[in-house]
């Protein structure tokens, strides 16, 4: 017998298709999207990555809404990106806040501030309501490297937090909160740019930012960090500013 290999792991039979819900993003409109789980099968993620899939603990999904297509995967070329003048200040006036990377294990100081940081910026979503031991399952269930980036001031104090995938050749933010109290100061684009020099210096290929709305300012400042990419029709393409 003659064994058939599929030609991607897109045309194997493991996934499913959620029912319509309401858009977590645009009013009006409901979301669909197909979903798979790698707890054993783990050897697929950097495939569906680049196919536009993001993690959400042992699972994979990508939006496949009817007659919208707004989410578009967004990712950074890390080889060639630079900061722009606005990151620049950014990362002069935010300086003193410096991060390390550990292992990926919640703490009550991470739930504290990311309790904070759902109340000041996202009360009322889907997230608002999470307990400490759905908290705990986000930060450490995951079936391939995954690690924290924690942000401290000069104090020691948590400033922020960023959950990132790792694989061979990329990185992916999976989740990031911060404390409220410095958003004007644009401690996000600080600790998103943080991560692209992160990534710089260790000769990383892109970082993958997760579904990018130009419509949607919460998520289009995605567009800041460049060269970007967005997924369109089954290819990677520039974006041009």
């Amino acid at each position: 017998m003659i064994d058939v290999k599929p030609k991607s792991v897109l045309e194997q039979p493991i996934y499913m298709l959620t029912k319509a819900t309401a858009c977590p993003y645009l009013k009006g409109r409901v979301e669909k999207r197909i979903a798979t789980d790698i707890t054993y099968n783990n050897k697929v993620y950097n495939e569906l990555a680049l196919n536009g899939f993001r993690r959400v603990e042992n699972w994979m999904y990508r939006p496949v809404c009817d007659n919208c297509s707004a989410c578009k995967s967004y990712r950074v070329d890390i080889k060639n990106f630079e900061l722009t003048k606005s990151l620049k200040r950014i990362n002069k006036n935010l300086g003193a806040i410096t991060f390390k990377i550990i292992k990926n294990t919640a703490t009550t100081e991470h739930f504290d501030l990311f309790q904070k940081y759902q109340f000041e910026r996202h009360s009322g979503g889907s997230m608002s309501d999470m307990d400490e031991n759905e908290f705990i399952s986000m930060i450490e269930t995951s079936p391939i490297k995954t690690k924290l980036m924690e942000f401290r001031d000069t104090s020691k104090n948590l400033m922020g937090v960023i959950l990132l995938d790792i694989d061979d050749v990329n990185l992916s933010a999976v989740y990031s909160f911060f404390d409220p109290k410095l958003s004007k100061l644009g401690i996000g684009n600080y600790m998103i740019s943080q991560c692209l020099i992160f990534g710089k210096k260790n000769k990383y290929k892109h970082l993958y930012l997760g579904y990018y709305i130009g419509e949607l300012s919460s998520m289009s400042y995605k567009s800041r960090f460049k060269p970007g990419q967005i997924l369109d029709g089954g290819d990677w393409q520039g974006v041009i500013n």
